[in-house]
């Protein structure tokens, strides 16, 4: 089954607390996104960690340099999961490898802004758990969506697994089923912007 992973892009923790308490029972993962990071800091990801102990936690990094040193902050303040650039130096991705490992946690590298082509030379002999095929905001409001990158991705056969993100509602998560490498949706707006943060969350969860 695929996961469903929460993205808290806020500014406040307190908020970003609410929308995570609410629709925590029907989420696998939890994401400290980059908004949420860098008003708050690690602050954000250690109280993340200690109130949800039994989720998988990501660090929305977007790591563009020095990618040892952010990957080995955010998994010593409580990160699963930590995010890099695949737009940043193959040293820095691998910077970030070589932290995961070190920590036995996990990265993702996250393909906003590269093109899907150029992830074979990014990512190829480097320890990477997940690749994740983001259509951003800006993007979207362009008229892009992510599922034209997945059907890239799947065509270059590169042999990760694959994460989602960009608009993803019900009816996106249905359309997950197409693809069946895809091991992780992220969904922000949809929940965190809903009237019942718990409502829209089980609406997803039952789509995936």
């Amino acid at each position: 089954m695929i996961k469903l992973q929460l993205a808290l892009d806020f500014r406040d923790l307190r908020e970003a607390i609410r929308v995570a308490d609410s629709a925590a029972a029907h989420v696998d993962m939890i994401e400290a996104g980059t908004p949420l990071i860098k008003s708050e800091g690690m602050q954000a990801v250690r109280t993340l960690r200690e109130r949800y102990p039994d989720k998988i936690l990501v660090a929305d990094m977007k790591t563009m340099d020095t990618g040892f040193f952010e990957a080995e902050i955010a998994y010593d303040a409580g990160a699963d999961i930590v995010t890099v650039l695949a737009a940043a130096d193959r040293e820095t991705i691998k910077g970030v490898a070589e932290a995961a490992k070190k920590h036995g946690k996990m990265l993702m590298v996250d393909t906003i802004g590269t093109e899907i082509s150029d992830l074979p030379n990014k990512i190829s002999g480097s320890y990477v758990d997940y690749v994740l095929v983001h259509c951003g905001i800006d993007q979207q409001n362009a008229g892009k969506s992510p599922f034209s990158q997945l059907q890239q991705l799947a065509e270059l056969g590169i042999a990760k697994k694959i994460a989602v993100a960009g608009g993803i509602d019900s009816a996106k998560a249905r359309m997950l089923s197409a693809y069946p490498r895809v091991e992780v949706a992220i969904v922000g707006s949809a929940i965190t912007k809903a009237n019942d943060p718990r409502k829209a969350a089980e609406k997803i969860r039952g789509c995936l």
